[in-house]
């Protein structure tokens, strides 16, 4: 070992050990432009293989992991895919220093890091497994400080391929408040088993029930308040889930109160600009997305679909239908015959329903009238919504790359969770 250390040193002096150490905790910026965004990176390497997950405060994440980590001493690559967005990050690890270029889209940026001490927490992380059906299910569930029992909320997933690290944020602030939190890799993502591209609603409240099952199991659960807390998807669906496990409690967050075919509409719609277009324009472009969601939604001949597809190529708005045999044809056609108010109608626990005003992919009054409607006095529910915020409670100001989160969230459900669990 000596002899090895000597070698080295003889080498490249201790600067060059100390440049080939990726692994660590992180903590820096990433800038672009005239904004910067504070982060904290997490790398490891196990088995040969480079692995690694970031937090950042101001977009509400925590341990998003990198889609691809290549470290070759003394640099490092991550790559970070998202839904609409791709980074690339390379730079140099110089000491207790990483940094580099970072390009998103096109756009060219830089990060600076320095390493940093592992924070501590005195919140409290288990990892487990429990069953759906067939289905094997891997999470985590979050519990704060002290013996409890303490109320829990299971987390319902958004759609595609979501796992538990897109609820850890929200979960750790739900546990930092007293209540503990179950997130869990969807089926078919991470370590849990099965597929989400093959699931149905039903399917998916399954899974849910399953959870809220398992978290009542659990020592330090008040068993008697445990409820769901469901995002765009999972908020559509959680009053199928909350009937399913009999939930104590329901946070329905961006759910939606039309027909899913309605929703498609406007979700497509406001992707390609429909409303912003001259009038001419935005009539060609709603009937091609009338279209595409007639033939996923209604069963509606694929001949209709070709035929507005030709008259809308071309255009600068224009997209490609999906092929033939893109999995959204058989998600949709699942999805079809849902119906979230009659769901609702069935709800007689506490609900909180929240939207971002300025939501692009669920009509936020439009859907929270009729929730509203749906549940009559049969149960008591709050609404909130977030003026200027998007789907995922954000806004950007004057000037921002990145977007941050609107004033008054998530703090309104960690005030209305703390009051409704306190009356049991």
């Amino acid at each position: 070992m000596r002899l090895a250390l000597c070698c080295a040193l003889l080498a490249g002096g201790p600067a060059t050990l100390l440049a080939q150490d990726l692994a660590g905790s992180w903590t820096g910026t990433w800038a672009r432009e005239s904004d910067t965004l504070d982060v904290t990176m997490r790398i490891e390497e196990r088995d040969g293989a480079w692995t690694g997950a970031f937090d950042a405060e101001r977009l509400r994440v925590e341990g998003i992991p990198f889609t691809e980590v290549v470290f070759d001493p003394p640099v490092a690559r991550l790559r970070l895919v998202g839904d609409a967005t791709t980074m690339e990050f390379e730079g140099r690890v110089v000491g207790d220093s990483l940094s580099g270029t970072l390009v998103e889209n096109g756009a060219i940026g830089s990060f600076a890091f320095a390493r940093s001490a592992e924070a501590t927490s005195a919140l409290r992380e288990e990892e487990v497994e429990f069953r759906s059906g067939e289905v094997e299910l891997a999470g985590t569930l979050v519990l704060p400080s002290g013996i409890g029992p303490h109320p829990a909320v299971v987390f319902l997933h958004g759609s595609g391929p979501e796992g538990r690290w897109a609820s850890r944020f929200l979960a750790r602030r739900f546990a930092g408040n007293g209540t503990a939190a179950l997130i869990y890799d969807k089926r078919g993502v991470g370590g849990s088993t099965g597929s989400w591209e093959a699931a149905g609603v039903e399917d998916l409240a399954a899974d849910a029930a399953a959870a809220v099952a398992f978290a009542r199991t659990k020592p330090g659960i008040d068993p008697r308040r445990v409820g769901i807390h469901g995002h765009s998807q999972g908020g559509t669906i959680a009053p199928l889930a909350a009937i399913r496990s009999e939930a104590d409690f329901v946070i329905g967050s961006a759910a939606a109160g039309l027909s899913m075919a309605e929703v498609e509409v406007y979700s497509i719609g406001n992707a390609i600009g429909v409303s912003s277009l001259p009038q001419d324009e935005a009539t060609l472009a709603k009937a091609y997305v009338d279209a595409i969601v007639d033939v996923a939604y209604s069963g509606a001949p694929g001949e209709k679909l070709e035929a507005a597809a030709a008259r809308a190529e071309g255009h600068d708005w224009y997209f490609a239908p999906p092929g033939p045999d893109d999995p959204y044809w058989a998600f949709s056609r699942r999805f079809a015959q849902f119906d979230p108010l009659s769901w609702w109608a069935r709800i007689r626990v506490p609900v909180l329903l929240v939207y971002g005003e300025e939501d692009e992919r669920v009509p936020a009054e439009a859907s929270r009238d009729a929730i509203l409607q749906a549940i009559g006095d049969q149960a008591p529910v709050e609404t909130r919504i977030f003026e200027g915020a998007d789907h995922t409670f954000r806004v950007r100001r004057p000037g921002d790359v990145w977007p941050r989160t609107v004033e008054g969230y998530p703090d309104a459900v960690l005030e209305w969770l703390e009051e409704v669990t306190g009356r049991f």
